[in-house]
């Protein structure tokens, strides 16, 4: 049964990709006709003017792409960083809870030479 729920599934997930990308394709047949018409009621000073807006966001996007790899890798050196100091506070911890546990042996051990002694 649960073979069988999950061929169903894993079927409806192809058929639901499927439309999605004819819904794609056919979103692209839409603009590249828009585009045509576009085209066609522009005088190519215009096609000029439209390209050079189109190379002016590209070139900003691309300025903003390279900032945000520097972020990133400022972001990833600091995770380094944070990652090393972690390992360092784990390390400590441990130690000191072997220190903690030697020392309640040590209390206990004490409390009860204490405990002998007072009745002896």
């Amino acid at each position: 049964m649960k073979k069988a729920m999950m061929a169903t599934w894993s079927e409806s997930e192809e058929s639901s990709e499927e439309e999605n990308e004819k819904e794609v394709e056919n979103m692209c047949f839409i603009a590249i006709d828009e585009l045509d018409e576009v085209n066609s009621n522009l005088s190519d000073e215009e096609i000029h003017d439209v390209f050079e807006e189109l190379y002016e966001d590209f070139e900003k996007l691309n300025l903003k792409i390279i900032s945000l790899k520097k972020k990133i890798q400022q972001l990833e050196k600091e995770l380094r960083e944070v990652g090393e100091k972690f390992s360092k506070v784990e390390i400590s911890k441990t130690q000191l809870e072997k220190e903690n546990e030697i020392l309640r042996k040590e209390n206990e051990w004490l409390t009860s030479s204490l405990s002998i002694f007072s009745c002896g």
